[in-house]
């Protein structure tokens, strides 16, 4: 298992891209001639080209002939065949025709092998589950694969497809499928064989947890609750129309129009322990449950075993309506929902990385590289259940057994100085170890979500609360917006949508246009590469996720300001139709871009530095503290060091324009829900106004004896 990252490199560097006229790699076994004849050159050749020659891909290109694109993506075409012989990027695994039979075999109870008996559905599962479309950028060699975890882009049947390296060197589609030829480099992508149809599981996340067999446990409790049913809903919402919005609108007609988001789908993300953890004795982490099961392997004594994880959960959760599985006070009800996002998060998306302290996303800022990470990074989720319950989810930022791993509810500390490199100085939790598959024990991408077998006991304790929950609380506008990560628009589109898209954005006036906006490679200086921008004559409400334990809480908003932008008065509560307004409105216009200038507007703008009295960091620390401290008082922050502009290593904290709000400070409970509402102080229709996280901060922490890090 050691330098699984080094492993990879060694074999994306051993792997050669095969030349057209021959070499075939492994398929040399199924003696299956490679008929070159009508492929000239290796870069003219198309990838339909490739598979309309090759005799072991007979029946895959066949199949293309027939499965209709059905988007029209290609004019004048109406098949995956045009479709991949056409201009573009593509990155296609065939299977071969033995691959093909095989599952024509088991879709059709042995009755048959020919793949033309097939359903128009199962054609279609395998021809669009086995093409990535790239578009104008580049497709995926295996040195752009990740070691473990799933690409970036989804297949043309919108689905993202895991991929694991495993120990003897091979890499392994959806948990079934192996790699029998690498690298086909042709006109427009590349072609990677494979000797299974990669085919992902049409189950909800709840149906597919119930056929692993490691997950028994889990999948009982799930049902046992009734959170197996909530977890079955339909991906497409039936419900949702865009009948009466136009087809595309802009927040400023100099960057162009963008597409109206015209599905909402709904999706789920479970974290779950196998059998043999819950199995273990305590000493050995495990809470000690009695499993038995029968012949068939299933649980022979269910009520035994709810009763015992009931009586284990309710040392945490309290013992409120014992044996009432299915009631939200219920300490197993509590236990489940825990586990719970209500949200679709593929594994490489659990974080998002952009432009965290030191990290360099690559050349495409909307497929950033998973292979180099500089920091730790984390992301902040509300999970489901009543009431709601923070999580944290923390990508390692140095490598572990090769591998950068993700942890729930981890506690670490950081070299936070002023002139810190905020890399981890301890670990003072350790959390759940999550992993990207779940092995040889069956799929773990469903037709809705994810689910992800973790390594510890998962609980909402005291000690989660004080440890992994402490300190100020970093939220980017994108992890509180569950449709933005279900879809895999995060970081990866600017879109336009409906008022009631959102169900954390509330209370839309009818004036208000709603915009997500991604970093397209340029020096924007958002918070993880995006914002959320809300235009017109605006008054929009956005829910807040909740704290995880009462207190005094600062809230803040991060802001960019430029002159495009627009003034809003800021209200907040926890009764959204009738909030309390927070001082004087903010007028996010009044300066101009920094751009990472150092300019701190003393002498070339007065009147913006009377405002908001931003200089630049000294030597001199106590100088430092005092230009913060006449920042704090006219309600604003500098903006973190902990991120840059994408393409820049300047700091937020050094741009003028990159700065917090400090919106008020109320005294915040677990249990209660708070809304932030922004509406406009302005008449006009074209401002801009801009959101890109909140930040929910402890008293304790900026009016702590010691004075709040930078980062």
């Amino acid at each position: 298992m050691k330098a699984k990252t080094t492993l990879r490199r060694a074999y994306a560097g051993a792997v050669m891209t095969l030349a057209l006229l021959g070499a075939a790699g492994p398929l040399q076994s199924c003696k299956d001639e490679v008929d070159a004849s009508n492929l000239v050159t290796k870069t003219e050749a198309t990838v339909w080209d490739y598979l309309d020659s090759v005799a072991v891909y007979a029946d895959y290109a066949d199949l293309l002939t027939e499965v209709e694109t059905g988007d029209g993506k290609v004019e004048n075409s109406s098949t995956l065949a045009s479709f991949v012989s056409g201009y573009g990027n593509f990155t296609v695994f065939p299977a071969t025709n033995e691959a093909i039979a095989e599952f024509t075999l088991e879709r059709t109870e042995g009755a048959t092998s020919d793949w033309h008996q097939l359903s128009a559905d199962d054609k279609k599962l395998i021809a669009y589950n086995s093409i990535i479309d790239h578009g104008d950028d580049p497709a995926y060699a295996t040195a752009d694969f990740p070691v473990t975890g799933t690409f970036s882009l989804a297949t043309l049947d919108h689905r993202l497809l895991t991929v694991e390296l495993t120990e003897d060197n091979e890499f392994v589609i959806e948990g079934s499928a192996h790699l029998v030829q690498s690298d086909v480099k042709l006109k427009n992508g590349y072609i990677h064989g494979v000797d299974h149809v990669i085919a992902p599981s049409q189950s909800t996340v709840a149906d597919l947890i119930a056929t692993a067999d490691n997950m028994r446990i889990f999948s009982l409790l799930l049902e046992r609750t009734g959170w197996a049913d909530s977890l079955r809903i339909p991906y497409e919402d039936p419900d949702f129309t865009t009948d009466g919005y136009p087809d595309q609108d802009t927040y400023m007609e100099s960057d162009g129009y963008f597409d109206i988001v015209e599905q909402r789908y709904r999706g789920f993300t479970v974290f779950a322990e196998p059998d043999s953890l819950f199995q273990l004795p305590e000493s050995e982490g495990g809470w000690a449950i009695d499993l038995q099961l029968d012949e068939a392997g299933v649980v022979a004594n269910p009520d035994e075993v709810l009763a015992q994880v009931e009586q284990r959960a309710a040392q945490t959760y309290g013992s409120a309506s014992m044996g009432q599985y299915t009631d939200p006070a219920n300490p197993l009800n509590r236990f489940v929902a825990y586990h719970l996002l209500d949200g679709a998060l593929a594994y490489n998306n659990l974080v998002h990385h952009m432009n965290e302290f030191g990290y360099n996303a690559g050349p495409n800022a909307l497929d950033p590289q998973l292979t180099e990470f500089s920091v730790d990074v984390w992301d902040y989720y509300t999970t489901m259940g009543t009431p709601r319950r923070l999580l944290k989810v923390t990508q390692n930022g140095d490598l572990e057994d090769g591998y950068y791993p993700i942890y729930l509810n981890t506690a670490r500390e950081y070299d936070n100085s002023r002139d810190g490199t905020y890399k981890v100085t301890a670990v003072t939790r350790r959390g759940q170890r999550i992993s990207a598959t779940n092995g040889t024990h069956g799929a773990n991408s469903a037709v809705n979500g994810f689910y992800y077998p973790i390594d510890g006991i998962h609980l909402y304790s005291d000690e989660v609360r004080t440890t992994a929950l402490r300190g100020r609380l970093r939220f980017d506008i994108a992890t509180m917006l569950p449709e933005i990560w279900t879809a895999n628009m995060r970081g990866r589109t600017t879109r336009f949508f409906t008022d009631d898209f959102f169900e954390n954005i509330i209370n839309v006036a009818e004036d208000s246009r709603l915009f997500y906006l991604s970093n397209p490679g340029s020096v924007w200086y958002d918070y993880q590469g995006d914002e959320f921008e809300v235009t017109g004559v605006f008054d929009v409400t956005f829910r807040l996720p909740p704290v995880p334990t009462a207190g005094t809480y600062e809230v803040r908003m991060g802001i960019s300001c430029n002159t495009l932008r627009g003034m809003a008065q800021i209200y907040f509560g926890d009764n959204p139709n009738n909030l309390t307004p927070t001082g004087l409105p903010i007028d996010l216009r009044i300066c101009a871009f920094g751009g990472g200038s150092t300019d701190d507007y003393k002498e070339t703008k007065p009147e913006i530095f009377a405002v908001i009295p931003w200089e630049s960091d000294v030597e001199d620390e106590e100088q430092n503290r005092a230009v913060d401290k006449n920042l704090r008082n006219a309600s604003y922050m500098k903006g973190p060091k902990y991120f840059h502009g994408h393409g820049w290593t300047i700091p937020a904290h050094e741009n003028n324009a990159c700065l917090r709000r400090i919106i008020t400070q109320q005294y915040m409970t677990p249990d209660k829900v708070y809304y932030i509402r922004y509406k406009t102080a302005l008449e006009a229709t074209d401002t801009q106004f801009f959101t890109d996280y909140f930040e929910l901060c402890p008293s304790y922490i900026y009016n702590g004896p010691e004075p709040e890090d930078v980062w």
